[in-house]
């Protein structure tokens, strides 16, 4: 074997050393609980908490609306903001709400916010929200009724041609969200959130979400659904909010649904089928 000079044996020595060192430093922090792992965790089960204690049903027929247990995504924007989407269905498994519970940090608090919006055009019995302030919320439900999405095609005959349909659809809508006196367009998600399960023609629907180039937190949402209209299902469409800022939706370059900055979040008597606001401190355990 040829030999090794001096100064390159101590080279060998000092890399194999170095090596032993990051080694030993990868054991050690594999013996620590990562701690963002860990408060992201606790706090989405804070937001299951909350979801699974919100109580609604129909003032007419006394409906109750069901939570679907698992979130339809969880999201964190810049590791501060974070977030569990929610939808509720009601006795025909039909969407009737969708909802965000999710936490801002303010000043040294994980601040609870909740995030609702009724989707079943029908009265609900007014429901209390517990929050920085209370609030009752007793929506409208006049602008919920579902509009026939133009020029769709005809309703497709498989599952798969559905899902196709509404894809090709959704990307015919463009949303705009104004944020600090700036139009900010959103991008909208490929893949839906949601998909009824177990879809036919008569009866199938998903929702779309637009998010902000800051993280993937929704701001606007796009529900399809198929509806009866002269004897066949046909495709319809819903605009949802799910921001207090102002956003616009257009259609093919032409506008199809505004609604302005949401200033009353406040105020505790909510009439309006979106509802947002703080809820309560967080009760985080260190890890």
């Amino acid at each position: 074997m040829p030999s090794i000079s001096l100064t390159r044996r101590a080279l060998i020595l000092s890399v194999a050393a170095a090596a032993c060192c990051n080694i030993a430093r990868c054991q050690d922090a594999t013996d620590e609980p990562d701690i963002e792992n860990v408060r992201s965790e606790q706090l989405y089960a804070e937001f299951a908490k909350t979801a699974a204690s919100l109580q609604l049903s129909t003032l007419a027929e006394n409906e109750s609306f069901k939570l679907q247990d698992a979130p339809l995504m969880r999201f964190a924007s810049e590791g501060k903001v974070f977030g569990s989407v929610y939808v509720w269905h009601d006795a025909a498994d039909r969407l009737a709400m969708i909802g965000t519970i999710g936490s801002l940090p303010i000043q040294t608090l994980d601040m609870e916010f909740i995030e609702l919006h009724l989707l079943k055009p029908k009265a609900i019995d007014a429901v209390q929200i517990a929050g920085l302030p209370p609030k009752t919320w007793n929506p409208e439900v006049e602008s919920l009724q579902l509009k026939p999405v133009p020029d769709a095609p005809a309703v497709a005959a498989t599952e798969r041609g559905r899902l196709l349909q509404m894809r090709t659809i959704a990307r015919h809508f463009t949303a705009t969200m104004i944020h600090r006196e700036r139009d900010n367009q959103l991008r909208l998600l490929p893949q839906p959130l949601y998909r009824y399960a177990d879809p036919t023609p008569e009866r199938d629907g998903a929702v779309f979400a637009f998010v902000w180039d800051t993280g993937t937190d929704p701001e606007v949402l796009l529900r399809f659904e198929t509806l009866e209209a002269e004897g066949k299902p046909k495709w319809h469409y819903q605009p949802v909010r799910f921001s207090w800022r102002a956003l616009t939706l257009n259609h093919d370059n032409n506008s199809v649904w505004t609604v302005e900055e949401f200033r009353l979040r406040d105020a505790p008597n909510q009439q309006t089928p979106y509802l947002t606001g703080l809820t309560r401190p967080l009760p985080l355990t260190d890890p």
